[in-house]
Order: C-alpha cells, then sequence, then structure tokens
C-alpha cells in the first residue's frame, strides 16, 4: 500500500525504490530495498531510524545524489531516475540537500560569499553588487550577519556554518530540501537554534522538506508526518503526532522509549531493543524485525515479510502483530 495522505498535492512520489551496493563475494548490502513513499508538498516528512537503515541513501536517491537499482522517484510529475544529465541539470536546482557535518560540507577555500553566491549565479543573477545583496539576505534569513559575508568557513561555529549550508541551499531557490541529520553533529543548545531556523524557513517559504534523523524526538519538532526506517524499509508511517503519541510498529514503539522521560521506566524495560541491527547483507527472512522483537512472536513473523497497512487513517504500519502492539500503547 501507498504511504499517501490528503495534501495540496503530491509533490515527490517514490515507487518500489531499492539501492543495492557490491559487498564482493557476489553479494550486495541492500540499502534500499523496495520503499514506496509520496511526500506532499509543503510538507516537512521526518525519516528516523537507527545508523545504517538505509534513511540517508534514500534521501539521496530521492534526489539523485545516487543512482537507484530499480523502481522510480517522480518529481513535480516528472521520473527522474532515468532523467539524461542535460534534463537533470536543469531540474537540479529544485532539489537541494543540507549535509550533517558543517565541517566538511563547505570549501575551506571558498569566503560565505562565493559559497553562497554561485548557486545565485546560476540561477542566472548578474552583477557583482546584485549578488552580494542577495547573499546578505540569505544570510540574515537563517540568522547571520551579512558583513561575515567575505570571512571563511573555519572563522564560523558549527552551528553557523550550518546555517550557512541552509543559506546556500536556500539560494537555488527550491522546492524540496533534504535536510541529512543537520543537527547530529552540533551541542544541543545549537541544534534547537537550527531545527527553529529549519522551521521558520520551511513555514515562511512552504517547502516540502524531508528531514533525516536518527533521534525520532528531534524530528517530531519540525515533522508534520513521521516515517520510520529498519532494514531499508519503511515500517511505519504517519501523522508526527500519531507516530510520537500511539507508535503502531514495535521498532517505532522501541525508539520512542530510548528518548528519556520521566516515569518511563517500566515502558523502556519493556520495549528495549536486543541484540544490533542484523547486516544488510544477510537480511532475515520473513519480518526483519524479528530477531529483536520484544512482542510475543507467530509463526508468520520469522516466514512473512508484512506489507505497509493502513491501520488507522492516514497511518500505516508493517507488523503482523500491530493490534498487539497496539494494545501496548493503551
Amino acid at each position: 500500500m501507498c504511504c499517501s495522505m490528503n495534501a495540496d498535492g503530491v509533490l515527490v512520489e517514490v515507487r518500489g525504490l531499492t539501492k543495492s551496493f557490491p559487498a564482493g563475494r557476489g553479494r550486495s548490502v541492500h540499502a534500499v530495498d523496495g520503499v514506496t513513499l509520496d511526500i506532499a508538498r509543503g510538507e516537512t516528512l521526518g525519516l528516523v531510524g537507527e545508523s545504517g537503515c538505509g534513511k540517508t541513501t534514500l534521501g539521496r536517491l530521492i534526489c539523485r545524489l545516487e543512482e537507484a537499482s530499480s523502481g522510480s522517484v517522480m518529481f513535480d510529475g516528472v521520473e527522474i531516475t532515468r532523467l539524461r544529465d542535460k534534463e537533470l541539470r536543469a531540474l537540479r536546482p529544485r532539489m537541494q540537500m543540507i549535509f550533517q557535518d558543517p565541517f566538511s560540507s563547505l570549501n575551506p577555500h571558498k569566503t560565505v560569499e562565493q559559497i553562497v553566491g554561485l548557486p545565485v549565479w546560476l540561477r542566472g543573477m548578474r552583477g557583482r553588487e546584485a549578488i552580494r545583496a542577495r547573499v546578505g539576505q540569505l544570510l540574515q534569513l537563517v540568522g547571520l550577519d551579512p558583513s561575515q559575508a567575505r570571512r571563511f568557513p573555519h572563522q564560523f561555529s558549527g552551528g553557523q556554518r550550518q546555517r550557512i549550508g541552509i543559506a546556500r541551499a536556500l539560494a537555488c531557490e527550491p522546492d524540496l530540501i533534504i535536510a541529512d541529520e543537520p543537527v547530529a553533529s552540533l551541542d544541543v543548545s545549537i541544534q534547537a537554534q537550527i531545527l527553529e531556523v529549519l522551521r521558520r524557513l520551511q513555514e515562511r517559504f512552504r517547502l516540502t522538506a524531508v528531514f533525516i534523523s536518527h533521534d525520532i524526538s528531534v524530528v517530531s519538532h519540525v515533522s508534520q508526518r513521521i516515517a520510520v526506517m529498519y532494514l531499508g524499509r519503511v515500517v511505519e508511517v504517519g501523522p508526527a503526532q500519531a507516530v510520537i503519541r500511539e507508535p503502531l510498529h514495535p521498532y517505532a514503539r522501541a525508539l520512542l522509549a530510548a528518548v528519556p522521560r520521566i516515569g518511563r521506566s517500566a515502558e523502556r524495560a519493556a520495549t528495549v531493543l536486543s541484540g544490533d541491527l542484523p547486516s544488510p547483507i544477510a537480511v532475515p527472512p520473513g519480518c526483519r524485525f524479528h530477531t529483536r522483537c520484544y512482542l510475543d512472536q507467530v509463526p508468520e513473523c520469522r516466514t512473512l515479510e508484512p506489507e505497509l497497512r493502513e491501520v488507522r487513517p492516514g497511518h500505516l504500519a508493517a507488523c503482523h502483530l500491530v493490534e498487539e502492539a497496539t494494545q501496548r500503547c493503551q
């Protein structure tokens, strides 16, 4: 079933998207394994899961920084997975990525004015003063002083560098932004500031965004919907508050239980994850979560991979025991 929603229209349609990487000896790493997902215009979709679950690869596939092994991505009605280079370059400014590491994603040999000004120039603006003025506007939008535009990245803090990365992404006036763990390398106090910048910009410009994070509590602050990934597949997707308050999949519930909260020790004990994430080279048969699941399993858990199904309006989960997981939420 498609992870769809009621909205002003769909900007991104992902269908059966798969990405495998060769791992030697005839084996493959199944990083993304048959993901189907819609992203509405103007919404922020939170994409959450443990490291190694495939969420970053999925984000890169959506904006075609990686080539899919199979499946398709439709962007504003255009099938981008098979576009030729020239056609893709014309579409590229409308899809921008904010990277995790602000220390390595900015060219250390360029000034901020050059870093942010290049996409402005590529968008067709000419004249040094006009570009400089536009760069100043963009820096103000992300909370930086335009007078700092002639500095180099090493002269800024980590949070300031991430603001520069956001300004660079906005310079192309994109329709879609993929934010890949944009606050993971920052101090907690700085994380809150960057999240507020992203939330404010999304509201102001009605941006469509995919916010990738391993921290479900971070995702909940900026997302209208949340998709939970496990070992290359989406196992739950629904309205953000519904996923946070009443998760349907046992893995989503375990992620939430890991978030420190007062008075939740019993719940955390009941939902603790055992063992490590299985290797994407050797995906377990049946439900790929069954090797770590804390619910009382049925034979189908080990033999039949569950499909996403709508359990509540707009709230889908891939679990044979979703009714039992739902009862535990009550």
